[in-house]
């Protein structure tokens, strides 16, 4: 059982470790608690409080000195099995038969970690062993297969003999390498840090990690996996004398003290300009496809509140709407999107200033203006209201501690590792960082922030100018030079090095296709169906009704602060005007109203609230799914105290805003941003676009979807931006149309999660606003849904026989492959069981085809409520093969045996994922959701029941859904141009994915 302490006599530690010292962590309600095991030198930062999300986290000092990516590599294979639990992929055993709340590992520049988290006692312990073990033990000294899975491998092609290289890493990196950030990220560090590891790519650079060998991969284990070079997490509510003995006995007491010299050594200044290239596909323009950067390292990360006045720095300077630098170099022209960072996770800071969308003979102005303007900043004095508003934004996103889907231990954890890395007496120091908010407030007006600016940004001579130019077919290019080195390296081995090879591959692959003992499996911790909770966590739906509309209030205690939503139905709008409603997300609260330009609107709302947000909500009938509603959302978070100040904000923002000729230059730069940043996201995230596109043959909500933020919204967002003269008065009119036409008060419908000690107040307060919202029409009969519907069933009806399949080209060197279904439109209904079946897809039957043995970095699927479903792969090198995997999904499926044991471990790995532990806002969030799709506490129910009794015989009955998903017969591959027109044939249509 869990015991937080609030003083450190309540607590025997162990003799074992010796205890440095304690500190009260008041801004986490914790005690903090520093601790060094004697023997082995590890070190452990035990954060306890009332948090029942427990965290626990392990990391690493893992500088490289290549960029091979062996630190990345390594991060991959401890998790394939080790000396207790010597099963192939734990890992996976315990990711779909725990109920972690966290799951994962993560490589940085100069750090590797490995957290979990779970609410259940039991499973947390477990989480903590298979960890321990996988960190300490792993089985990459015994099993090379291992190292050739994950990282890389020579394999030769059956059909031509021709040499390739595969592996998981290689093939995630060849992904990350196509995105022009991720090289500029590179090119950068490589520049400012010559002779530190931040210059390396501890990811892997695809070119170098088959420069990786076995031996030197192990090497690094040895050296740099020991508790002397580890620093160890514990935070929540847990028994701290239990765990520490734990520690002890079973892991930390079996080593002695090592140096492992990992410390990091401080680069000293460099300059200079530094160009290099990224690839672009054959269809794409050059004109204008430039990166610019301007980049400085800032001192040092241990200096906490240097580092928080750089941020709001950075915030005020370039992030913020009408941040004065961002201003600048927008109103030259420089680039259709602005930018900065600011890498707070490295000893020595990068902060960047990117232009996107330039041209390179535009360096040198690109950095005039910035030391220019930033020189006029300092002369004149940094703006104080925005200063103020950006540490009372911080203060309040600080103190209102929404960690979403994360849990609050990992954020702050890996928070601490920030410090603590690079000085032992700062472990703590960002876990407990309130009170800097006022000591920055009151170093306003003294000069403080313009000395930083002066020292840092303007005559700081650890500074590089990058420029990263595009270069058509780049990517062709590297891999026919691979191509040809690998045809050139096959041709100088000899019979006998090509027996070897083929040795390896033969034992690679027996390793991936045969399953791990059961003896093996067994010996893993689990946990029982009898460990998981048959409640639900209750839905909180109270209806009320405020000037006669409903308001619906969800009781939670939210330590004073205010959710809102001010939805107006939209659900009648017509077809023609979703496009314009997904714009006028993107416009409102960024441009000027009638009572203040737009940078001093953003500055007001800082002030006084945690933001104001408009989106769209798209809500399916639970008992229809052709039923869709739709609302135009205005969210809104602030103290309820402060909430007099701030919701007056929102109808300036809705009936104010300057939508005509006088916002025109603002209007097209938020175009121009936002196309750059759909460009940039589409790239990234092809498995979501593959899957958007997929479901807009069949789906409703896929095709607002896209209407929204998808392809569909990309061409309508790049038309307006390149017509925009001739098409802005046409623009105007339907957003003002829009307006008066939908944000009337018969269409209001409100919700509201804040605890019962303030619902009077901001009732109250809402009632000021809601009164001042004008009158007019009820929402009419006829439902877009319906539009769409017809769509639907007209597209359907011109559908050929056979696959419907489209390509779209990108510039990158990997595939995302999509097939997507309905099964509901085949007559069934949705079930618990399917979340179950998505357990044991993702990382069973998936995992192994398509991870495994395929090498495509990540692969799942996934069943919607309202039938609508997908099985994707993500940063795949196969196409064709990966479809031929799904086509067999049914097969597998209907066949599937499995002992009672395993599949109560998908049962449980199904329930951890529904019960992550909710913050105020998601719990509101979550109900008022149910409420507008009709879902009740007695649906909710009925699909925990039916996933936690869940049997072989249910999964096999899965089969039928299946063959549905896939009678859709529709796949959307987006990819390597390369591949895919390698593969025209199979395609019924191609086209460029930005065209």
């Amino acid at each position: 059982m869990g015991r937080s302490i609030k003083s450190i006599e309540e607590v025997v530690i162990p003799e074992e470790y010796e205890l440095v010292f304690t500190k009260e962590l008041e801004d986490i309600k914790a005690l903090g608690i520093y601790l060094k095991h004697k023997k082995s030198g590890a070190r452990l930062a035990l954060v306890s409080n009332e948090d029942d999300n427990k965290v626990f986290c392990i990391g690493f000092k893992t500088p490289p000195e290549d960029s091979t990516g062996v630190a990345h590599i390594v991060e991959h294979t401890v998790l394939c099995g080790s000396k207790k639990y010597p099963s192939k992929d734990p890992f996976i055993e315990m990711a779909k038969g725990s109920l972690n709340t966290f799951l994962n590992a993560m490589t940085y520049p100069d750090k590797t970690i490995y957290p979990v988290a779970s609410c259940n006692d039991k499973d947390f312990k477990n989480l903590m062993n298979v960890y321990l073990d996988a960190v300490f033990y792993p089985n990459l000294y015994t099993n090379r297969a291992i190292f050739e899975q994950e990282g890389w491998h020579y394999e030769l092609d059956e059909e031509t003999g021709e040499l390739k290289i595969n592996g998981v890493v290689y093939n995630e990196m060849k992904g990350a390498f196509s995105s022009p950030d991720e090289v500029e990220d590179l090119c950068v560090r490589e520049a400012l840090y010559p002779d530190s590891p931040y210059g390396i790519e501890s990811g892997g650079d695809p070119e170098v990690i088959p420069e990786l060998t076995y031996e030197n991969y192990v090497a690094f284990h040895k050296r740099f996996y020991h508790p002397s070079n580890s620093y160890i997490i514990l935070h929540g509510n847990f028994d701290i004398e239990e765990r520490l003995e734990f520690l002890d006995k079973e892991y930390l007491s079996d080593f002695d003290k090592i140096d492992p010299k990992s410390d990091i050594p401080l680069q000293t200044p460099v300059g200079g300009d530094f160009t290099d290239s990224y690839s672009i596909a054959e269809s794409e323009e050059m004109k204008e496809k430039t990166f610019l950067s301007y980049n400085v390292v800032t001192g040092v990360t241990t200096d906490v509140m240097t580092m928080g006045a750089l941020q709001l720095l950075r915030f005020v300077l370039m992030d913020a709407p009408g941040a004065a630098v961002k201003e600048a170099l927008i109103n030259a022209g420089i680039g259709k999107d602005i930018s900065s960072s600011l890498s707070a996770h490295m000893l020595q800071p990068t902060f960047s200033i990117h232009a996107t969308g330039t041209e390179a003979d535009r360096k040198d102005e690109f950095v005039k203006i910035i030391e220019d303007t930033l020189k006029k900043i300092v002369a004149e004095g940094v703006d104080e209201k925005k200063l103020t508003a950006a540490i009372n934004y911080g203060e309040f996103k600080y103190r209102e501690k929404d960690s979403g889907r994360f849990p609050a231990g990992l954020l702050s954890g890996i928070n601490m590792y920030t410090t603590w890395l690079y000085d032992e007496n700062m472990v703590f120091d960002q876990a407990d960082v309130g009170k800097n908010f006022d000591v920055l407030r009151s170093k306003i007006g003294t000069g403080y922030f313009e000395e930083l600016i002066k020292t840092y940004l303007i005559n700081n001579e650890h500074k590089v100018i990058f420029t990263l130019v595009p270069e058509k077919n780049k990517n062709d290019r590297i891999e026919k030079e691979l191509k040809d080195k690998l045809a050139e390296y096959k041709e100088s081995l000899t019979d006998k090095d090509l027996e070897i090879l083929k040795e390896r591959a033969e034992k690679l692959r027996i390793f991936q296709e045969e399953p791990s003992s059961e003896e093996d499996i067994e010996k893993l911790p689990t946990l029982e169906r009898s460990d998981i909770s048959t409640e639900i966590k209750p839905l909180k739906n109270i209806e009320k009704e405020l000037l006669k509309r409903p308001v619906i209030w969800h009781k939670i205690n939210t330590n004073g602060i205010m959710y809102f939503r001010l939805n107006f139905d939209i659900s009648d709008m017509e077809s023609e005007e979703l496009a314009y409603f997904g714009l006028l997300t993107e416009l409102l609260g960024l441009i000027d109203t009638k009572e203040r330009g737009y940078s001093d609107f953003v500055s007001e709302t800082l002030m006084y609230t945690g933001g104001i947000n408009t989106d769209l909500g798209v809500h399916t009938d639970k008992a229809d799914k052709n039923k869709v509603l739709m609302s135009y959302s205005i969210r809104f978070k602030s103290l309820v105290s402060q909430s007099d100040k701030g919701l007056p904000l929102i109808l300036e923002m809705l009936y104010k805003s300057k939508i005509n000729n006088e916002s025109d230059k603002r209007i097209l730069e938020i175009l121009r941003e936002n196309l750059v940043g759909m460009e940039m996201e589409f790239e990234n995230s092809g498995d979501r676009m593959s899957a958007m596109i997929a479901k807009t043959h069949f789906s409703i909500n896929s095709r607002i979807g896209n209407t929204l933020s998808g392809l569909a919204h990309y061409r309508f967002v790049k038309d307006l931006t390149e017509n925009f003269a001739d098409k802005k008065e046409e623009l105007y009119d339907k957003l003002n149309s829009l307006i008066k036409k939908y944000f009337v008060k018969e269409r209001v419908l409100m919700s509201l999660t804040v605890d019962e000690e303030d619902y009077d107040k901001a009732v109250y307060e809402l009632e000021n606003i809601i009164k001042e919202i004008p009158n007019g029409e009820r929402v009419g009969k006829t439902l877009l849904c319906e539009r769409m519907k017809l769509e639907i069933d007209e597209l359907k009806s011109k559908r050929k026989e056979g696959l419907l399949a489209k390509g779209y080209t990108a510039s990158g060197q990997v595939q995302y492959v999509t097939r997507a279904g309905n099964f509901i439109d085949a007559g069934l209904p949705y079930t618990g069981v399917l979340n179950v079946l998505n357990v044991l897809l993702s990382y069973e039957y998936l995992w192994v085809n398509v991870r495994v043995k395929g090498g495509a970095y990540g692969c799942y699927s996934k069943f919607d409520r309202n039938g609508d479903s997908i099985f994707s792969s993500y940063r795949d090198p196969k196409l064709l093969e990966t479809n031929e995997i799904y086509e067999h999904i049914a097969e597998y499926i209907e066949n599937f045996e499995a002992s009672e044991k395993d599949v109560t471990k998908f049962v449980i790995g199904a329930v951890g994922g529904a019960d992550i532990p909710l913050t105020p806002y998601a719990d509101g969030e979550r109900s008022f959701l149910a409420y507008m799709s009709g879902t009740t506490e007695e649906d909710i129910k009925k699909s925990r029941n039916e996933m936690i009794n869940t049997t072989v015989s249910d999964l096999r009955g899965m089969a039928k859904y299946i063959r549905a998903i896939l009678d859709e017969k529709v796949l959307v591959v987006v990819g390597s141009e390369k591949k895919i027109k390698e593969n025209a044939d199979k395609f019924d249509e191609i086209s460029s994915l930005l065209a």
